[in-house]
């Protein structure tokens, strides 16, 4: 921007002149200021790090993507419905397709890491980490480690022929303790933690650690709004995922059904995250079905209230005439930039089959700008 002086103008003006261009000069650059702080926070592809899902010949994609700091520079990736080749060299057509995976990432920048992917094996072909139970599936989902225990989350999943679904629904969730987690996934010693019949409700799309409590975030069926519950760490280090206390308007409840959402129509996935820098909180979540775009949302405190929602990343993928992109969330434990995001870009199955450009998550990095949380 340049700024325009009276030509003629050579020093020999009033004193009282130049101080009002500076008086001036100064309310511009405060309002240029305040501006700066309103402006949305905007992210990019990243594709130096989509290359780090592209790096196994026999996993072929999937969709979730959720990431937990398993410490020592480990970070662990869970995936809902993937396709596995039988053989390096298969393409997706020839595929199994296995309801979840996992992988271990050495290294928290992802652009510079490497990976690898976990799946089990029965009968011969590739099988999910999470077992089945019978006709219901798992999608993993977060969880968090603190010490020697990793907690994992799960939701249960079952077949929907009803109209208008997309055929599937939710029928609970599981939590599973994992006592040995600094093995290798499939070495994991699984201990089911609680399965929750309740289906209105499906813990966890996140969880973290704060004063003393590990504080768990869970959405509501079908609205998407979402809910605060808590454990205590001393349960935690117990092994224990009870009593949880819910978020309530009057305070903290043990009585789930008095529980009370701290944010509504938060998407089917979402995220939250300490903002890095150390002013409040951060969610994240995919917004709109179909084509949709990656919102922020910022708060002082995890129960609210929380700002408005502001866009941070459109993926082009929404953009095509037959869109489907969702499952939008951060990844806190992850180097390279201010805020890390992925998302999955989906589409009808015979596109899917052929088109590798879909159904791998995606990497988005953003620049944080300066904001006051709601007070």
């Amino acid at each position: 921007m340049q700024f325009l002086l009276n030509p003629g103008w050579e020093g020999r003006q009033h004193e009282g002149s130049w101080h009002l261009v500076l008086s001036r000069l100064t309310v511009l650059l405060f309002a240029l200021g305040i501006a700066a702080t309103a402006v949305a926070q905007t992210g990019m592809a990243w594709p130096e790090a989509d290359e780090l899902f592209h790096s196994d010949p026999r996993w072929l994609g999937a969709d979730a993507a959720f990431s937990i700091d398993l410490g020592q520079g480990r970070v662990l990736w869970m995936f809902n419905d993937t396709f596995v080749a039988r053989k390096p060299g298969d393409d997706r057509s020839h595929c199994a397709f296995v309801r979840n995976t996992v992988a271990i990432q050495p290294g928290y920048d992802p652009s510079h890491a490497t990976i690898k992917f976990y799946w089990r094996t029965r009968r011969g072909s590739p099988s999910e980490m999470f077992p089945s139970e019978g006709p219901v599936w798992m999608w993993p989902g977060s969880g968090i480690r603190i010490g020697n225990r990793l907690l994992l989350f799960s939701q249960r999943v079952a077949s929907d022929s009803a109209k208008d679904s997309l055929g599937f629904k939710s029928v609970g969730w599981n939590a599973y303790w994992v006592t040995n987690p600094d093995e290798e996934p499939n070495r994991w010693k699984l201990r089911i933690a609680t399965e929750v019949s309740d289906t209105t409700l499906i813990m966890a799309s996140a969880a973290l650690r704060e004063d003393g409590f590990v504080d768990h975030f869970g959405q509501s069926e079908p609205e998407h709004h979402l809910y605060m519950a808590r454990l205590s760490i001393e349960n935690f280090a117990k092994g224990k995922l009870s009593p949880l206390q819910w978020w309530s308007d009057t305070g903290w409840q043990t009585d789930s059904s008095k529980r009370s959402p701290v944010l509504r129509n938060a998407g089917t996935e979402t995220s939250m995250q300490r903002d890095p820098g150390g002013m409040g909180f951060i969610e994240v979540n995919s917004e709109g079905f179909g084509a949709s775009t990656i919102v922020m949302r910022r708060a002082r405190n995890l129960e609210g209230p929380w700002s408005p929602p502001k866009m941070i990343y459109r993926p082009p993928e929404s953009d095509a005439p037959d869109a489907f992109v969702y499952a939008g969330k951060s990844h806190p434990e992850l180097k390279g930039a201010d805020l890390i995001l992925t998302y999955v870009a989906n589409g009808p199955d015979g596109k899917v089959a052929k088109d590798t450009s879909l159904y791998f998550p995606r990497f988005v990095k953003v620049e944080l700008h300066s904001w006051e949380p709601t007070q």
